[in-house]
C-alpha cells in the first residue's frame, strides 16, 4: 500500500494510472480514522469492484460542533494502517489541513433543504455542510468512480446523494451494510471510548430497534416508538435524542407503514458521554 500525504502526489499518481489503462475504475473511502470492521467491509467492496481503492484519513474540523469531541476524537493510526494493509487498500490518503483546504478555498454553502436542518442536522448545526466541503473537495482531488459510505450514517447517506446530484457529480454512491459488534452494537469510531461494560450495554440501543421491528404487526407504530423511548430513556447513563420513524428517502416523519414504501427508524443516544447513533428498516 502506498501512503501519499500531499494532494499533488496523489493527483499524479492517479492521473498516471488512468493513462496507462483508460478501464482503470477507483473506489474511495473517505474516513476520519480509528477504522474498524465497518471500515474493513467497505474497503472489501471497493477492492472487489475497482482497480483502484483509495481510502482517506482526515479529521474533519468543519464538521465538529463542538470543540472537545474533535479534541477527543480517537487517532489510532498504526492500527489504522495494519487493518489497510491487511485489506489490501492500495492508496492511503494522509493529507494535512492545508492539503484538503488550500490558502484560496472557500467553503460551500451547500442548499440542502430541509435534510441539513431535520434530526441529525438539527442536533448538530452546521455538521452536515462540513461534511458536504470536505467530502466535495476530496472528490475534486481523487475524482472517483464510486463512493462507499455505511449504512449506520443513515442522515449522512442521504446527504452524499444530494451533494452528487447538486455537484452534477459522476460518482456513484455505494451504501454498505451497517456492521455490528456481537452483541448489536453498531461498530463506530466512537466506541473505542467506550468502557468495557459500556460497550456490553449499549446493546439497548439495538434492542430498541430490534423490538420496533419484531412487533409491528401486532401494535401500532406509535405505540412502539413510545415504548422504545421509554426503554432506552430507562437506561442508566442514557440520555436518548431522538428516535424518529421516517420514510427512507425523505427522512419525513411517519405515523404508519402505510404512509411509504420504505420506512427506517433513526435514533441516537448518548451514553456515557459519547454520541450513538443506528438505523433499522422496518419494510
Amino acid at each position: 500500500m502506498h501512503i501519499i500525504k500531499s494532494k499533488h502526489d496523489l493527483v499524479a499518481s492517479l492521473l498516471s494510472l488512468r493513462r496507462k489503462d483508460e478501464k482503470v475504475t477507483i473506489g474511495f473511502i473517505p474516513t476520519m480514522g480509528a477504522l474498524h470492521s465497518g471500515h474493513a467491509s467497505l474497503i472489501d467492496e471497493s477492492v472487489s469492484e475497482n482497480t483502484i481503492t483509495v481510502c482517506s484519513i482526515f479529521v474533519n474540523p468543519t464538521q465538529f460542533g463542538d470543540k472537545s469531541d474533535l479534541d477527543k476524537y480517537p487517532k489510532p493510526i498504526e492500527k489504522d494502517i495494519e487493518i489497510l494493509i491487511k485489506h489490501k487498500c492500495d492508496i492511503l490518503f494522509l493529507p494535512e489541513f492545508e492539503d484538503v483546504y488550500s490558502a484560496n478555498c472557500i467553503q460551500q454553502k451547500f442548499e440542502l433543504g430541509e435534510l441539513e436542518f431535520t434530526i441529525e442536522g438539527a442536533s448538530r448545526p452546521g455538521h452536515f455542510q462540513g461534511v458536504c466541503n470536505v467530502v466535495n473537495r476530496l472528490f475534486e482531488i481523487i475524482k472517483p468512480d464510486w463512493a462507499y459510505f455505511g449504512q449506520k450514517d443513515y442522515q449522512q447517506t442521504a446527504i452524499i446523494k444530494s451533494l452528487i446530484k447538486l455537484t452534477r457529480s459522476d460518482v456513484i454512491l455505494k451504501i454498505v451494510p451497517t456492521k455490528r459488534e456481537p452483541n448489536g452494537l453498531a461498530m463506530s469510531s466512537r466506541n473505542i471510548r467506550l468502557s468495557e461494560t459500556g460497550r456490553k450495554n449499549a446493546a439497548f440501543i439495538y434492542k430498541a430497534l430490534r423490538d420496533i421491528r419484531s412487533d409491528i404487526e401486532t401494535r401500532s407504530l406509535t405505540e412502539l416508538v413510545e415504548r422504545a423511548k421509554q426503554f432506552i430513556s430507562s437506561q442508566k447513563g442514557a440520555d436518548l435524542d431522538y428516535l424518529r420513524v421516517v420514510d427512507a428517502e425523505t427522512l419525513h416523519e411517519v405515523t404508519s407503514l402505510k404512509q411509504s414504501a420504505d420506512v427506517v427508524v433513526l435514533v441516537a443516544v448518548t451514553y456515557e458521554g459519547v454520541r450513538l447513533i443506528d438505523n433499522i428498516f422496518l419494510t
